[in-house]
């Protein structure tokens, strides 16, 4: 019978120990999904309105702020049981006017077939506020809790969100003139990103480097390779939809790779 109890106590301890554990690792993977989605909800903005209102982008749209907005229920019930309260209310305040302007600018599309360029430059500067907010939220996390995912882990999603970013401003500045006015919202040039990403890339592959990992790797080289090329000249034949195909492949070839690990 003691060894019964003993048995069950250990199987509780365990249990309670998976869950204290699991809480922080899920609020980081809500964060990350956060910022892949506020960033890939104005890509495809820019898609849509540089397309003509495309209704193909218009679904898009709508799909990047439902996964933004399921990932934000999910961390809205984990921020509080890691101390991370005030950090997920900021980012809910931003959310709330990205929706709004969203909304807006889809409507002036839909409505007189083009939006107004301060409202769209207000909503990439309030996307781009929302990844820097959930940034400063998932290294915060990553200290109080100190749980950290592993070093594969982490340079995916940071090669995961560096892919978004790159293709927003390739999109912003490939469909039309709306990419005059969201490059304030980064620091760095589309060459910088790439060349940044180029040598990310190659320090991920040294560390997944085994067989089974191989043909992963191989894909998103050589779709990096294609983008690459085009990113680099952006000023030549852009070519936004495909870039954003590719994008959203390696966006899923690189979250493959994080559930290896």
């Amino acid at each position: 019978m003691r060894a019964v109890t003993n048995l069950f106590r250990a199987a509780v301890l365990l249990l309670v120990s998976q869950t204290v554990l699991a809480t922080p690792q899920q609020l980081l993977a809500d964060l990350q999904h956060m910022r892949l989605a506020a960033t890939n909800a104005v890509t495809n903005f820019y898609m849509f309105s540089g397309l003509d209102a495309d209704s193909k982008y218009d679904r898009r749209i709508q799909q990047s702020m439902k996964r933004f907005a399921e990932a934000l229920d999910s961390a809205r019930q984990l921020a509080p049981l890691n101390g991370m309260a005030d950090e997920m209310a900021a980012i809910e305040v931003d959310w709330k006017r990205l929706s709004e302007l969203m909304a807006i600018n889809r409507n002036d599309m839909l409505r007189q077939g083009f939006p107004n360029v301060r409202l769209v430059d207000e909503m990439g500067r309030k996307s781009a506020d929302i990844v820097g907010k959930a940034s400063a939220a998932y290294a915060r996390l990553e200290d109080i809790s100190g749980i950290r995912p592993s070093p594969v882990i982490e340079k995916a999603r940071d090669l995961a969100l560096l892919m978004e970013e790159i293709t927003s401003q390739y999109a912003a500045r490939g469909t039309s003139n709306l990419g005059q006015v969201f490059m304030g919202s980064y620091d760095r040039t589309l060459t910088e990103m790439a060349e940044d990403f180029h040598n990310e890339l190659t320090l991920l592959e040294q560390l997944v480097r085994a067989p089974e990992n191989d043909v992963l790797m191989d894909n998103v080289k050589s779709k990096w390779r294609f983008m690459e090329e085009r990113i680099r000249n952006y000023n030549e034949n852009t070519v936004p939809f495909l870039v954003v195909s590719y994008n959203d492949r390696i966006i899923e070839h690189l979250e493959e790779l994080e559930s290896r690990f």
